[in-house]
Order: C-alpha cells, then structure tokens, then sequence
C-alpha cells in the first residue's frame, strides 16, 4: 500500500497539485513531495518506491539525506535569478535525469514539490499541469 499523508507545509492546495500530476503522468508516480528550507513531507510515495528500502526507517533516513541537499535549491535561485541570469523573472523548477528515474523540483515563492517520475516522463507536462492549480505572480522568486 501506498505512504500517503496529507499536506501541512503548503500555502497551496499541495493535494490537489498531486491529483493533477497523478492525472498528468504516464508512467509511475514514485513520490511526491512538499518542502521548504526547514523541512520536507512526503504526500504520496509509491508502492514500488516504498519496496526500494529495507524498512519505512531507512526509507525516511534517505529522504532526510535527499532533502538535506535539496534545500539549497532555494540558494540556488537566488544566484540564477540575481548574479547569473539577472533579466530572469523567476526559477520555476530543476530537472534531473537519472537511467532508472526523473526528479523535478519546483519552486512556488519560498515553497518547494519534490517529484519522482519514471526515466522517459517528459517535464514540462508535468511542470503545467502544477502551474494549472498553482499558478505563478510575477516575480516569485525575488
């Protein structure tokens, strides 16, 4: 069975934004995350992922270690938008690729969504369907 929880870090409808990306992918779904520079939640993570670990404590150490490096994406917006790209409006995501998985990191203002999809899940798709219930201001990333 599925890890679900509900969303507590959010402003936004973070379980809406998973319903649409649900909606939205066409391979897994691995995990869905919300986070900030303080902490991280998991909303939904996968059967298949679950399995990847030898128990739900290894599994949380991991995700502790991922999101211990992620939240200096926030930073990391900060030296696109103001040194290296300064024309730039705003950062709204980063995409990794990995042989066995994609990982796209989303940025709403100072609030982050962690995804986890299959290899060859195109991004943007993905990265719409979030703006589709989120939305963007100008500037969020200032």
């Amino acid at each position: 069975m599925p890890l679900t929880n509900r969303s507590t870090l959010s402003s936004f409808d973070a379980e809406g934004v998973l319903r649409a990306v649900e909606e939205t992918v066409s391979g897994p779904l691995y995990s869905f995350c919300e986070y900030d520079t303080e902490s991280f939640r998991p909303i939904f993570v996968s059967d298949e992922a679950v399995a990847m670990y030898e128990d739900r404590e290894a599994m949380v150490e991991h995700f502790e270690l991922i999101h211990g490096h992620v939240h200096m994406d926030f930073m990391q917006i900060q030296l696109f938008r103001n040194t290296l790209f300064p024309g730039a409006e705003r950062v709204e995501y980063i995409a990794t690729s990995m042989d066995f998985m994609k990982i796209l990191r989303v940025y709403i203002g100072e609030e982050g969504l962690f995804v986890a999809v299959g290899p060859d899940e195109p991004v943007e798709p993905i990265v719409d369907a979030i703006k589709g219930v989120v939305g963007w201001p100008p500037n969020q990333n200032s």
